[in-house]
């Protein structure tokens, strides 16, 4: 019995490990997914993150759940467009979490 509980418990213990996302691997994601628009500091001031109008990080007050909201929808802009993608289709539920913890780091 002992065994098979020590056997259960380090499976328990991999697959834990195996989901959290290392911050090597998060900052990766924002480099690819998000420094195009909001820049590698998070102040939005890139090319294409001043042509739509990319949110300055450092100075962002959004919740996590308005950021949670965001990152799954997108934004839409006036003309039906979208100023920043969904994410919704590409990103798992740990990935945005790590997201945000990340983007948090900026107004620090």
């Amino acid at each position: 019995m002992n065994r098979a509980f020590s056997i259960i418990a380090a499976i328990g213990s991999l697959a834990i490990g195996n989901a959290a996302i290392s911050q090597e691997e998060v900052a990766y994601l924002y480099n690819k997914e998000c420094a195009s628009c909001h820049g590698k500091d998070g102040r939005g001031r890139t090319p294409v993150g001043r042509k739509f109008g990319a949110k300055d990080l450092k100075e962002s007050k959004a919740s996590d759940a308005e950021m949670e909201k965001q990152l799954l929808d997108g934004k839409k802009a006036k003309d039906g467009g979208y100023t920043m993608p969904a994410f919704k289709e590409k990103l798992d539920a740990e990935e945005i979490k790590a997201l945000i913890a990340f983007v948090k780091k900026f107004r620090q």
